[in-house]
């Protein structure tokens, strides 16, 4: 089995609008919303991981390759000038 896609999101409301879009599309995002104190989550029914993180380490979690991808607020992206 491959290794899961990660995506690294940022705890709150860009949190909660990209697992309702997960739920929309039919993944089983009940881990997300159970998750207790653990960060690294698995989606069921989809080879995919959430890692929950402050909005500066998604971007350098993403960078570094820890992460396959994050979702962050532009704002952030623009103050941690990212690539």
């Amino acid at each position: 089995m491959n290794r899961p896609l990660r995506i690294a999101l940022t705890k709150g409301r860009l949190e909660k609008d990209t697992v309702a879009v997960f739920e929309r599309i039919g993944y089983d995002c009940s881990s997300v919303h159970e998750k207790g104190r653990k960060l690294i989550l698995p989606i069921g029914g989809a080879n995919i991981e959430v890692v929950l993180a402050k909005a500066n380490d998604v971007i350098t979690y993403v960078e570094h390759g820890v992460c396959d991808a994050g979702v962050v607020g532009k704002d952030t992206i623009m103050e941690m000038q990212g690539n």
